[in-house]
Parts: structure tokens; C-alpha cells; sequence
């Protein structure tokens, strides 16, 4: 399942940067999906000034991360944007030892402010009168979701013609920046680009909700703290830097 993402992983490593420092074995290297950013940086932060024990942090949509992880092997977590991926690395590669749930994707409509083409629901993203961004189903989560959901639906979206991301933080981007009419995003990004966007709510029957894990990563030398960087995101404390930045703990009713 891995190699289906590599291309995608190659074009990548041309237009991202990656760190290349040596790191000693006190530092964690987290893999971690571009939509949990905000919190992670954050919870990073707080768990360095509690233990000491610092992280660094290699951001991508989950279909390049997914290979970093497998190709590097000098990795420690793996958090990317669906638990699928924790199971396709295991199943590719072997080196996944244990994971943890900690939180929820919902994807969401976000348009531009006032909603001047009137869009209301995933159906309009069949409409040729309005410019779209869609998450490349190889190379993020949120595209692969929205494809699926595309699907469950009889939606028939006009790829060909999206502007296109490999990471979900872009597409919220370009409909504040009025690039193009309307995004399909996770609600936590939606969440902090609310004041710029208006936000749309998928029907539950509709939707498809994405569940993230991270993996403790049989490659670590430093398990020890990689587990417990790992059970420290399911704290009361770690769980509320979560919701602070809008991102799910628990399943929406």
C-alpha cells in the first residue's frame, strides 16, 4: 500500500523541506500529518517544558509522511491524519509496535465569506460555475476522504479541473485568500480560518469521519519517551490543547 504514495512522496521532497540535522537520542522524530499542526506544535511545546524531552516535528499530508516513515527508518511517532495509515504502514513494513486513538476528522464545506455562489451542499461541487480545491487522494487524507465520499454519494467532481493539495492546511488557505469558491476541509481547520470562511456542516449521513491515531514506532531509540509523548496525548491536559484548537477528542452526535 505504501508504494502507492511514493510518487506523490518524490514531488514532495522537491517542494518541502525536510530536516536533514543529526539529532541526538533525547529528540523524538515525529512523522506527522499537516492538519494537526496547530495543536501538535502546542502540545509539543508543553511536553518539552514538562519532561525535557524534545521533539521535532516532520509535517506532510499523510500519503508523503507515510513514506517517510518506512523509507528513513529513523523515526519514533507516526501521526498522521487516519489510522488506515498507521495499518498500512504496519502492513508494508512491520515497524509500528503500538497505537493510540486521540482524536476526530470531520470533514466540512468552507466557502468564502457570505457565501456569494450559494453553495450548500457536496452536491455543488458538480457545478461547473464555481472554482474548487480538492486534496489529492494520494497524498492526503483529506483528499483520500473526499474522494470516498464523493463516491458514497454519486457525487461526480471534476478533479481535472480543481486546484489541487497535497496538504488540507492549503486548501483552507486559498478559499480565505478568495483563490477559489469553496474547499472541502477538516473541521479543525475550518476552526481557525472561521473568521475569513463560512463553514458548511456535511450531513451525518453523508459524511465520513476520519479517526487519528499516533504510533509508537518499533525504529525508536528512544521508546521509552516516544510511548510517553504517545500516552500523554490522551491526558485531561493534552486532551483540552486539543479541543482549544478545534480539534475532536470524542465522536460527534
Amino acid at each position: 500500500m505504501v508504494r502507492n504514495y511514493k510518487f506523490f512522496a518524490l514531488i514532495a521532497s522537491f517542494i518541502v523541506l525536510v530536516s536533514c540535522s543529526k539529532r541526538d537520542n533525547k529528540t523524538l522524530k515525529l512523522y506527522c500529518g499537516a492538519g494537526l499542526r496547530v495543536a501538535v506544535d502546542e502540545l509539543i511545546a508543553e511536553f518539552t517544558k514538562d519532561t525535557g524531552v524534545s521533539i521535532e516535528p516532520d509535517y506532510g499530508g499523510s500519503g508523503v509522511i507515510i513514506v517517510r516513515a518506512e523509507e528513513n527508518k529513523d523515526g519514533d511517532l507516526f501521526m498522521p491524519g487516519s489510522v488506515s495509515y498507521v495499518n498500512d504502514l504496519q502492513d508494508a513494513a512491520g515497524i509500528v509496535d503500538e497505537k493510540f486513538m486521540t482524536s476526530y476528522f470531520v470533514p466540512v464545506i468552507v466557502v468564502q465569506k457570505g457565501n456569494p455562489k450559494n453553495i450548500k451542499t457536496i452536491k455543488d461541487f458538480e457545478r461547473k460555475d464555481i472554482a474548487v480545491a480538492l486534496g489529492n487522494p494520494k497524498a492526503c487524507q483529506i483528499g483520500k476522504l473526499t474522494s470516498k465520499m464523493f463516491k458514497k454519494n454519486n457525487i461526480n467532481a471534476d478533479y481535472a479541473n480543481a486546484k489541487q493539495s497535497m496538504t488540507v492546511n492549503e486548501l483552507g488557505v486559498w478559499v480565505k485568500m478568495k483563490d477559489v469558491d469553496a474547499s472541502i476541509v477538516w473541521d479543525a481547520i475550518a476552526e481557525n480560518v472561521k473568521e475569513s470562511v463560512d463553514i458548511i456542516q456535511i450531513p451525518k449521513d453523508e459524511n465520513i469521519i476520519s479517526k487519528v491515531a499516533i504510533a509508537v514506532l518499533k525504529t525508536s531509540k528512544n521508546k521509552k519517551s516516544a510511548m510517553q509523548f504517545a500516552q500523554y496525548l490522551l491526558s485531561e491536559k493534552a486532551q483540552k490543547i486539543f479541543k482549544k484548537n478545534g480539534y475532536r477528542t470524542s465522536l460527534p452526535k
